[in-house]
């Protein structure tokens, strides 16, 4: 520790927030230049959700002590993650509200990390795979923001430190459940699981034309690759992002239904761990890491809900669950190369 870090809030930063959103709102309005089916009310009320829990730093001082006991437990639970990642413990006694005190730590932004060795490329891209899916499969708490500049990595030490825990959230166990089986069916190119499940998220109605359903699980299993193949994926060469948006035009047109309000953070974050291997040109196992954690879960049953009047039970080929992880202790699944990945189908 070289010393204490102060983080201080502008005044009325947070007063204005409500004015600033109103007027994107407006201008989005007025112009019109933003498509309907981006349901731009719903990003503008998710984000100022958001930004105002952000500016209470009392509240990001509570999280960041929580997230430093976590990391703690799973070093005391994983021998492999001793040292990899520094919370930085706060000063409460120089903290308030709009004031953040905090221990200093070492290190400068992990996309530096690019200029090095693909042992260590691949080495921090993997504990930062670790940690995400800890976060969300195990945790159900997760530091939201991917700004990279909140993952400082010390070479001389090998460690990623984790600053700014003001985005931090927690996940409902039901929607984490779901989340996870999505990523299963995605990765093993299961359709009929991956319409079962995203209609109980909430990303779809059933409603939708056939065209907007084969874009939205094309879309998962291209994201889902690096969990389905058993060799070290390549993120670089695999133009995930490009492939994707190949597919958004189609989603925008026929989406009937904003996305579930989890969404938009979580796939902030994990967009963000995407770009981040291919910054890094990462080559690791992903899928090793995913049957890891998806081995060691306990899923709660799928609600039984009664078949659908609409030509919903058409689409997914019947009302009853298609997804391999039911209910219980997940089996073993054998993964197809292919399928989508954490960001799941959009």
């Amino acid at each position: 520790v070289v010393g204490q870090a102060l983080k201080v809030q502008y005044p009325g930063v947070a007063a204005s927030i409500d004015s600033d959103l109103a007027n994107l709102r407006r201008l989005a309005n007025y112009t019109g230049m933003l498509p309907r089916t981006l349901f731009v009310d719903n990003i503008i009320r998710v984000a100022k959700e958001e930004l105002l829990a952000e500016c209470d730093y009392a509240q990001e001082a509570a999280h960041t002590d929580r997230y430093r006991a976590l990391v703690t437990e799973a070093e005391a639970a994983n021998p492999a993650l001793r040292g990899a990642f520094r919370v930085p413990a706060v000063i409460p006694e120089l903290s308030s509200a709009r004031v953040l005190a905090t221990e200093w730590l070492a290190g400068g932004p992990v996309e530096a990390v690019e200029r090095m060795g693909a042992g260590r490329r691949n080495a921090v891209a993997s504990r930062v795979l670790s940690l995400t899916l800890l976060e969300l499969f195990q945790w159900r708490f997760m530091q939201t923001d991917p700004n990279w500049g909140n993952y400082l990595y010390d070479a001389p030490s090998d460690t990623i430190s984790l600053i700014d825990f003001g985005a931090a959230r927690e996940y409902a166990k039901p929607f984490v459940d779901d989340y996870l089986r999505m990523v299963d069916a995605c990765a093993r190119r299961d359709r009929n699981a991956i319409m079962d499940t995203s209609l109980r998220l909430g990303f779809l109605t059933g409603d939708e034309p056939g065209e907007m359903h084969d874009a939205h699980v094309a879309a998962g299993f291209i994201l889902g690759e690096p969990f389905a193949t058993r060799e070290p994926f390549d993120f670089a060469a695999s133009q995930l992002s490009t492939r994707v948006r190949q597919h958004v035009p189609v989603m925008l047109k026929y989406r009937q239904r904003p996305p579930p309000n989890e969404i938009y953070s979580l796939h902030r974050k994990l967009s963000g761990f995407f770009m981040l291997c291919i910054r890094l040109r990462a080559t690791i196992d992903c899928r090793q890491a995913f049957d890891a954690i998806r081995d060691d879960y306990q899923l709660d049953p799928v609600p039984v809900t009664p078949p659908a009047a609409s030509g919903a039970t058409d689409l997914t080929h019947g009302s009853a669950p298609h997804d391999s992880l039911g209910g219980g202790r997940p089996h073993e699944t054998t993964l197809a190369t292919g399928g989508a990945g954490s960001a799941g189908a959009r």
